[in-house]
């Protein structure tokens, strides 16, 4: 086997995927391919073309890159180029591109979730719209057992996936390994020094999907807190509604990762409500700097945030102005239990670090 690495992904991976690759190359000789990019390959029409019919007959949402057909076609044009063979080992992020390597080609999974993981609370409640799971048709998802199923290890984000592999995909629990995800802002060094609160909590939101990110359930509940009390802020990055914003809320708009510091900096509590996660580096980021955080009962969220917060259910409005109040009243000790929680996550949440256990386990 060569000594080099073939990578394949499909798309940036709200930014894992370059960050995963940068560390990679510091420690092999890397070939990347994005798949991406080939929905506007010519070879690939009659692919593309069967996969739309079969996403239409599976029903409505179902995207036509998750079907057999996309999937299928996309190997064909990966072997052509000699990216699947016994040479060099290969890394497929995420379990989206359901590639199936050839027999005796060594290769591994990095990902944040798979197809059968539950995506949120509020949908398996009795009249849940099922607005936010995820959809594919029954070839994608057979492709996606069979990657995993032979792939030498599956590297996962968190433990939550890492139980469904276990329990639902029959995966023997050797085979998987959590490691994690390096933090898309560079942490600090130290934790920053704790402020004191001379009133309302300043609340930051970081997301670039409003309405899976829980933005509205958000709104609501501060629009609550600060009908009671007109100090509370709260900065929304990413994403914010359309329409004029109501008081005490501003916008920053689409914040570049080396700006993100100074709104990180500016705030006390760091505010997700989504109605769906696989991971949340948002929240590793925020806890790197010793900011409480309040999320969702979804994903790898608690494994996340531990102590140093407050978990409530997706779209709960009145639970979420409560977690609020909470923040408010115990913000010393949670603002302690964040900067602990902080320099836990700071030595093992970098790319760097992830990329050599993945390297280590494949070279």
């Amino acid at each position: 086997m060569g000594d080099g690495l073939v990578f394949l992904h499909s798309g940036a991976f709200s930014g894992s995927a370059p960050r995963l690759l940068t560390a990679l190359r510091d420690l092999v000789e890397v070939t990347a391919l994005d798949v991406m990019p080939l929905a506007r390959e010519p070879r690939l029409a009659g692919a593309r073309i069967r996969a739309t019919a079969e996403a239409r007959r599976a029903g409505s949402g179902v995207p036509w890159t998750k079907t057999a057909a996309w999937p299928t076609g996309v190997q064909r044009y990966v072997a052509r180029r000699a990216l699947l063979t016994r040479d060099r080992p290969v890394l497929i992020v995420q379990s989206l591109p359901a590639i199936v390597p050839p027999e005796g080609v060594r290769y591994a999974v990095y990902t944040d979730r798979v197809g059968l993981e539950g995506t949120t609370g509020a949908d398996d409640v009795p009249g849940g719209t099922g607005a936010y799971r995820s959809r594919y048709t029954d070839g994608w998802l057979d492709r996606e057992r069979r990657m995993l199923a032979d792939a030498h290890k599956v590297f996962v984000m968190g433990p939550s996936t890492a139980e469904v592999l276990a329990a639902r995909y029959a995966l023997d629990p050797e085979r998987i390994a959590v490691v994690g995800a390096g933090v898309n802002v560079p942490a600090p060094h130290a934790t920053p020094p704790a402020r004191t609160l001379d009133g309302p909590p300043r609340l930051l939101f970081v997301g670039t999907q409003w309405e899976l990110k829980g933005g509205p359930t958000l709104l609501e509940a501060f629009a609550r807190r600060y009908a009671d009390d007109p100090r509370w802020t709260l900065t929304l990055a990413g994403s914010a509604p359309a329409g004029p914003l109501p008081p005490g809320v501003t916008a920053a708009g689409r914040v570049p990762h080396d700006r993100m510091p100074e709104l990180y900096d500016a705030a006390d509590v760091l505010v997700i409500p989504t109605q769906r996660e696989a991971y949340g580096i948002a929240l590793v980021e925020a806890l790197t700097r010793g900011l409480p955080c309040v999320g969702t009962t979804v994903g790898n969220q608690r494994a996340i945030v531990e102590d140093a917060g407050v978990l409530v259910p997706p779209g709960d409005t009145d639970a979420l102005y409560a977690a609020l109040g909470t923040v408010r009243a115990d913000y010393a000790a949670l603002r302690e239990c964040a900067a602990k929680r902080g320099d836990m996550l700071r030595p093992t949440m970098t790319w760097p670090c992830v990329a050599r256990t993945i390297w280590e386990a494949l070279r």
